[in-house]
């Protein structure tokens, strides 16, 4: 009985019931379902405002880089009990902060004292923990650490060390976010973990070449509206330029003699055979072998023209 008199007391306070008047009488089933019905609105009420509540804090914590660490802690403690447009925003003001801290951190590292001391401890796929675990300089392990804590990972061209955002880490985020967002960070990830070009070459395969840039056209005809549309289709016409180009220390046709890179040459047929979709990108690339198996894979006046009308350099 007292407790039929607490879930009653419990139940008018979420119903708005005043104090004073009786609640109507109910048959016992009846009220058993309507104490059901609103545990359930409680429990709604409960979640949304949790989750708004995390939602607000989380994005004020990504506002400087002096919250920028407890943010990154916060975000990846609470995600889950948020909506997916929510945790989406959330990824994406963290991205946001990182890119816009990213020079400063740059010029941390520039320094010709840093550049020399992390000649000698870089090794390629280390983390920043990893880095600054390797070092007995307090000042260089506590930039490392605190770069990694940050978001950042160690990359190296030309001979020079520098930060970029480290977009592994965001793959914890993939179940929470929405569509877009996911596959967005399946993309940038993807940058992170093996870039594409250094030193003006490919270090990638043209198979993988290829690969990216539809994986970038398809999420730029699947997201259209995508808060990173942009973002991909800059990255999708970096791709295929190297692939109807190359770059200028892995061009696509040889500097001495005009001839299609024979590995470009049987990757690219290869994958015409697989893949026979409705895709543009794939219809342009198809077009081009067929124009250069008609002349011996050369870079001709042909192809230069075709090159030009299809695919400009922009």
């Amino acid at each position: 009985m007292k407790k039929h008199i607490i879930l009653t007391a419990v139940i008018a306070a979420v119903l708005g019931i005043q104090p004073g008047f009786a609640a109507p009488v109910q048959a016992e089933g009846s009220a058993a379902a309507s104490a059901g019905a609103s545990k359930s609105v409680v429990t709604e009420a409960a979640k949304k405002q949790h989750a708004e509540a995390v939602y607000k804090t989380t994005l004020s914590l990504l506002k400087s880089s002096s919250t920028l660490h407890q943010g990154i802690s916060y975000l990846n403690s609470n995600i889950y009990s948020v909506t997916p447009y929510q945790a989406a925003l959330m990824t994406l003001r963290l991205e946001n902060l990182q890119k816009s801290l990213l020079q400063s951190w740059e010029s941390k590292f520039s320094s010709n004292e840093i550049q020399r001391k992390l000649t000698s401890i870089y090794k390629e796929g280390s983390s920043m923990a990893k880095l600054a675990e390797s070092t007995e300089d307090a000042a260089l392990s506590s930039l490392l650490k605190s770069a990694g804590e940050s978001g950042y990972k160690l990359e190296n061209a030309e001979g020079t060390f520098f930060p970029i955002i480290d977009y592994s880490t965001y793959r914890r985020y993939k179940m929470y976010v929405t569509d877009d967002i996911r596959d967005y960070i399946t993309i940038m990830a993807i940058e992170s973990e093996l870039p594409s070009s250094k030193d003006n070459g490919l270090v990638i395969s043209w198979t993988d070449v290829v690969a990216r840039a539809l994986s970038q056209e398809e999420f730029t005809l699947s997201y259209p509206k995508s808060n990173r549309i942009a973002a991909v289709k800059s990255l999708y016409s970096m791709y295929v330029g190297d692939t109807f180009y190359g770059q200028n220390n892995t061009p696509l046709f040889h500097y001495d003699n005009l001839e299609m890179d024979l590995e470009a040459q049987k990757a690219y047929s290869s994958i015409l055979v697989k893949h026979n979709g409705s895709s543009q990108f794939l219809q342009k690339l198809d077009g081009l072998m067929k124009l250069l198996k008609e002349n011996g894979y050369k870079l001709d006046e042909g192809v230069q023209q075709y090159l030009k009308t299809e695919v400009p350099l922009t």
